[in-house]
């Protein structure tokens, strides 16, 4: 066994050490007493930013309608939440929006202030009107954000929130409030799928030219003299507020994401650089485990594409899924060279080995500080499965009256909780599968992936992974094209190929990078339930292993 690596500096375990000892008191309370904690402080925090000081007997009424407002926002999250994934729990949907808007409410209140006071310090017209400064605010941050980090719907429900409360900050209530509605609903519908850094930029510019117009159209309805200078300076403060909003937004983004381990496409696709510490040191000590992983994110990828899954979460999910082989990697098939180590242990012992492979996957995640829907896919691509081949060795092995305990040969599990996870259990496999053919024509694809399927779906392992039969079917197809485009014929040229000295399978095995091969695809050891269970087949070098 290779001695525990470490993947960190010691700055971040010791940031990670402060942080575990700041956060620990939050752990005594269950998550329920935490959201009605944090429900409460937002509640009374925003009720403070809105009421006028010295606080009244109105201040009451103003709580309650600040304890409506975030309620339906919980209620809308609910509904929202059973519609589509929202990569996250509805409690940290929640604890994001409602940090969003108290942080918009105090933006706003402050923008006010600052409003008031610089017309207050001017004599000439329009600069003396407080309306005009207040077209500076960024009143599309909040939405933009949230939009950007989780729904465009919840960041329309968010922006909706902060009209309401810009109505009851603003002297001119109903003015505000439409000027905020607009530049919320052009930040929310003004951004597509935030896949690149500058995605916010182009919102931002968006917001900006929706509230030039829209603050033009606003001095027009109020029946004030339209002057060129009361033009541009209105449309150079509707500009400065895009401006902000892209500040406030970009700024944010980050900060949310890992504070409430938010996966947006920019996140996935830093970590899916290969000069990452974790992914170099796959690559370096577990060769053969870093071009599966690979491979079957390619895979995966494709077959998330076919059904409208996440392709880039799924390709992302498969180069983790086996990070925990960097312990032992010559314990696995793809990174052996001759013989396999496996013959010399216990099956017990062997099957501790294959499946810590997860659990030290997970750890190793957490100390690395893996989003947590990245490192689900380490324990759930494997599911509940069991070690059939070793199971049955260790039976075979076991004296008169002598128990095995089948818990030992298990996965701990979970079974796969979303269809990203389901789809890489079911490419894992199918590549480890087709990859050991020794003539991986389409019949036989077909035949092992087919087999794969039908193996997984008996063991009920997707059962909860909200797969239907259709998509599943869809999935396998695309599989197969995949694989039958991976593994195709390759074309002789003439002169150019010379034909080795009595052939033999394990020779092609070894040329192409492969340590164990199978003349037919029933040879494949693919268990009751679906695992492909290379490890537990004897073989030696230059012999072409076979199944018993």
């Amino acid at each position: 066994m290779i001695p525990r690596l470490r993947f960190t500096s010691r700055l971040t375990r010791a940031r990670n050490a402060v942080l575990g000892v700041v956060l620990r008191p939050l752990r005594w309370f269950s998550p329920t007493t935490q959201l009605v904690f944090g429900f409460t402080f937002m509640v009374v925090v925003t009720t403070l930013l809105l009421s006028k000081w010295p606080l009244t007997l109105n201040s009451l009424g103003l709580l309650v309608l600040v304890l409506a407002s975030y309620f339906v926002v919980w209620r809308f999250i609910e509904s929202r939440e059973a519609a589509v994934d929202l990569s996250i729990s509805k409690r940290r949907a929640f604890a994001l929006i409602g940090s969003a808007i108290v942080v918009e409410t105090a933006v706003m209140r402050l923008g006010f202030m600052v409003a008031a006071g610089l017309a207050g310090q001017s004599t000439q017209a329009p600069l003396n009107d407080p309306s005009v400064w207040t077209f500076t605010i960024p009143f599309a941050a909040a939405s933009l954000l949230v939009t950007m980090l989780l729904d465009r719907q919840l960041g329309l429900i968010t922006g909706v929130i902060a009209c309401v409360f810009a109505g009851l900050l603003a002297p001119n209530g109903a003015q505000a409030t439409l000027y905020a509605f607009i530049s919320c609903s052009a930040a929310v519908y003004g951004i597509k799928r935030y896949r690149e850094r500058q995605s916010v930029t182009l919102a931002g510019l968006v917001v900006a030219g929706v509230n030039c117009v829209t603050a033009l159209a606003l001095i027009a309805f109020a029946q004030q003299p339209l002057t060129l200078t009361g033009a541009l300076v209105a449309a150079s403060c509707a500009t400065g507020g895009g401006l902000l909003t892209i500040i406030f937004a970009a700024g944010g983004v980050p900060i949310n994401e890992s504070l409430f381990g938010i996966l947006t496409d920019i996140r996935l696709l830093e970590l899916s650089h290969a000069d990452l510490p974790v992914l170099s040191q796959l690559a370096l000590r577990a060769p053969g485990t870093n071009q599966h992983s690979h491979a079957v994110g390619q895979l995966a990828e494709e077959a998330s594409r076919a059904i409208g899954a996440n392709a880039l979460l799924t390709r992302v999910g498969s180069l983790y899924h086996d990070i925990g082989k960097v312990a032992a990697p010559d314990h696995f098939v793809e990174n052996q060279i001759g013989g396999n180590p496996h013959d010399r242990l216990r099956p017990v012992q062997s099957a501790k080995i294959i499946t810590s492979h997860v659990t030290y996957g997970l750890k190793l995640a957490k100390e690395i500080g893996l989003p947590k829907r990245v490192a689900d896919f380490i324990p759930q691509h494997h599911g509940t499965r069991t070690l059939h081949f070793f199971l049955q060795k260790a039976e075979a092995q076991a004296g008169s009256g002598e128990k095995v305990n089948e818990a030992e040969f298990r996965y701990p599990g979970p079974k796969p909780q979303f269809k990203e996870a389901a789809i890489l259990m079911l490419a894992d496999s199918a590549e480890a599968a087709a990859r050991s053919l020794a003539h991986p024509d389409p019949e036989s694809i077909r035949a092992i992936v087919v087999r794969i399927f039908d193996a997984i779906v008996s063991d009920g392992q997707l059962d909860e992974s909200t797969l239907s039969l259709r998509e599943l079917t869809q999935i396998r197809e695309t599989l197969i094209a995949s694989l039958n485009a991976l593994y195709h014929a390759r074309i002789d040229y003439p002169g150019f190929n010379v034909a080795p000295l009595a052939p033999t399978a394990q020779s092609q095995a070894d040329h192409e990078g492969r340590a164990v091969v199978y003349e037919k695809a029933s040879d494949v050891p693919i268990n009751p339930s679906g695992e492909v269970e290379h490890e537990a087949m004897s073989h030696k070098a230059n012999k072409t292993p076979h199944s018993n």
